[in-house]
């Protein structure tokens, strides 16, 4: 699934690519692509102009200025440029195009759509209006996190996938993001330190930003819009490493299930207990 990174890049890219440019067709494959139905969905758009992009979480926000299209990816979506205008079809489930020549295809949203909504609506959006802050935001911040464990004795590797917790982590980053900071994906919430805190913290922003600088992370169907793979899967120093010797100090990385998932962890890097607790 496309994590924040991803999003981002995409998000970014269809602004370079339509931001100030007026659809002047647009189509969906069927009912359950949007809300908005196969008849509905031009009407609401055509004669739109894109006036920018965003993202909240994993989803990306397309601001047409009377309405807002709400886009995720879910497991394989991608968003592409076309050379010229085609039908939607099962593969290509969104098409637009834009004055100008510019066609973007929405590809493979089986599980994912297209929404459109009042800008006013946005932020009731069954997701969105869920999410935690965005890593990126003032209001993300260590003391945020801090207060956010509290008394959390849930492993640590799940609370940071909550959506509600905090915006746009996945599976891989996360990973990545505990590693960085040294913290062992099973270490309940509540005992980690306010050091390890402050680590996490800085580690998932500094991953982020990487990851993005990178154009994402891709092992399978990860396309930025034109077509390009993300490079960030060379930087990647545990996910999907089982069996490799650690970067840092030469141990075998192990993969684990904790909160459910799939989890890529150095033993020796990420003890089970903070080197920094005090003594029982």
């Amino acid at each position: 699934m496309p994590e924040l990174p991803e999003v981002t890049v995409i998000s970014r890219d269809v602004a370079s690519l339509a931001a100030g440019r007026r659809v002047v067709c647009a189509g969906i494959s069927d009912d359950d692509v949007s809300n908005a139905g196969v008849e509905g969905f031009p009407a609401k758009l055509v004669g739109q102009t894109l006036r920018g992009t965003s993202r909240r979480g994993k989803i990306i926000v397309l601001d047409f200025g009377e309405v807002v299209g709400v886009v995720h990816l879910v497991i394989s979506g991608r968003v592409l440029g076309f050379p010229v205008w085609q039908e939607p079809d099962r593969m290509n489930t969104v098409m637009l195009e834009f004055e100008g020549g510019v066609v973007l295809g929405f590809t493979r949203l089986w599980l994912g759509y297209f929404d459109l909504y009042e800008p006013a609506g946005v932020d009731g959006h069954p997701l969105i209006s869920r999410l935690g802050p965005d890593p990126f935001s003032p209001e993300f911040t260590a003391g945020y996190l801090t207060a956010a464990f509290s008394g959390r004795r849930a492993a640590i590797k799940g609370l940071l996938l909550d959506q509600s917790l905090v915006a746009g982590l996945g599976n891989i980053y996360v990973d990545e993001v505990l590693f960085a900071a040294g913290v062992h994906p099973a270490r309940k919430a509540d005992t980690l330190t306010p050091r390890e805190t402050e680590t996490l913290h800085a580690a998932i922003l500094d991953i982020l930003g990487r990851a993005i600088e990178a154009r994402g992370t891709t092992f399978d169907s990860y396309h930025d819009a034109f077509g390009e793979t993300g490079k960030y899967q060379h930087q990647l120093r545990v996910f999907d490493r089982e069996g490799d010797p650690c970067p840092a100090c030469g141990a075998e990385i192990v993969k684990l299930k904790v909160a459910g998932r799939g989890t890529h962890v150095c033993p020796a890097c990420q003890p089970l207990t903070s080197p920094d607790a005090p003594d029982a």
